[in-house]
């Protein structure tokens, strides 16, 4: 089933940014008569070989921790967002570094509503707490690996469960969300209600996920805070890392239109955002970890190959292409066209290009990774579960 996706950006407004309003408004409970809660469960970010960092949003300002918990739900320390000798408090977001075992780790969040917060008087109301999550990470020099990508879901939530339950993989290691979850970003509840609810009641309190941006993340009032509600190395959107045998690149492609558009009121600089990734993806491909993994995948919303010739892809083509072909990486996976295709190394790239589709039923993909030793593997599929196409490549 194919679909095209500026039919579908028209016929929900946004052909032009210019829709004012959120596409559907969710009837929520005043603040101040609603019970404390978390805003949505907490969520896993930003994992490394020794930590992970678990955000938690609330409804009412709070102070919040993690509680590191043994086999028996014992709380073994307590762990706090700390700057400048202050803890995180009087705050809805908080996002706690927490060291794990060798990839163990259990705990709950905890916190306690703020009722009052004077400069010589702080007063406390209810304190709540979440389930335990007894959760293994995957460590980054492990032999193997198994991962999932989904894009272009433009707030369609079922989409994530659905999609989630189709892959085939034995377990989910990490999930990587490859741009334009959103049609655009206005407000804190849209990230709670559109992405943070849905993912975290599937998975997202215990396996990872990375938020990749895509250009509609650009896109809104609060898109300039939407950074703040995740974790990024050296926050950055673009980064790279290994994990098990594959070394990771995350590119942040920007915006697909002129810097310079009428749409964007002079308020964007992506070109040179791009040129700035462009001498930081020659220095990574020539690191040490990347040249200790087995194999390269390089993840980024707006493909440059078979794609079309608007000014975002091809400038993200004329900084990248050359680069990822010279240094002999495995696959540039995308989405955006909303469009699927596969497309396996020819005389114009000699990585394989794949296109997720979506965000409707009957062209949504998701992309299945596993890497074990020397063999990678990695399969397109529609969301009817069928296979679209795959690679194998052992090295």
């Amino acid at each position: 089933m194919s679909f095209n996706r500026r039919n579908f950006l028209k016929g929900i407004g946004l052909i032009g940014l210019g829709a004012s309003t959120p596409a559907y408004a969710e009837k929520l409970v005043p603040k101040q008569n609603a019970a404390f809660s978390l805003a949505c469960p907490p969520y896993l970010q930003n994992l490394n070989a020794e930590t992970v960092t678990i955000c938690a949003i609330f409804n009412k300002p709070c102070l919040a921790w993690i509680e590191v918990l043994d086999a028996n739900n014992n709380t073994l320390k307590s762990v706090y967002q700390v700057e400048d000798g202050m803890r995180n408090a009087n705050a809805e977001l908080f996002k706690f570094q927490v060291n794990h075992k060798n990839g163990q780790l259990k705990y709950k969040v905890v916190a306690k509503e703020i009722s009052k917060f004077e400069p010589y008087k702080i007063e406390y109301a209810g304190t709540i707490q979440s389930e335990p999550f007894d959760i293994t990470l995957p460590q980054p020099k492990q032999d193997s690996i198994h991962c999932l990508i989904l894009n272009d879901i433009h707030e369609d939530k079922d989409s994530y469960t659905y999609l989630f339950d189709k892959s085939k993989l034995a377990k989910k290691d990490l999930v990587f969300l490859n741009g334009d979850s959103f049609h655009y970003v206005t407000n804190q509840a849209d990230l709670t209600e559109k992405l943070l609810k849905p993912v975290g009641n599937k998975f997202a309190s215990t396996i990872p996920f990375l938020m990749i941006r895509g250009n509609h993340e650009t896109r809104g009032a609060f898109a300039r805070d939407y950074k703040k509600y995740f974790d990024y190395p050296e926050n950055k959107f673009y980064q790279a890392f290994r994990m098990g045998p594959i070394y990771w690149i995350i590119l942040d492609s920007g915006e697909d239109k002129p810097d310079d558009h009428e749409v964007y009121a002079g308020t964007v600089d992506y070109d040179n955002y791009r040129l700035e990734q462009k001498e930081w993806l020659s220095k990574v491909l020539q690191s040490k970890e990347r040249k200790e993994a087995k194999h390269t995948l390089v993840i980024t919303h707006i493909p440059f190959h078979h794609s079309d010739d608007w000014h975002g892809t091809k400038h993200n083509y004329e900084c990248f292409h050359d680069i990822l072909n010279s240094n002999k990486v495995d696959a540039v996976i995308s989405g955006h066209t909303h469009k699927y295709s596969f497309h396996p190394p020819d005389n114009s790239h000699n990585y394989y290009v794949i296109i997720g589709g979506g965000p409707k039923a009957g062209n949504r993909t998701y992309v299945d990774i596993t890497a074990q030793g020397k063999t990678l593997q990695v399969s397109l599929n529609l969301d009817d579960g069928s296979t679209i196409n795959r690679f194998s490549k052992n090295v």
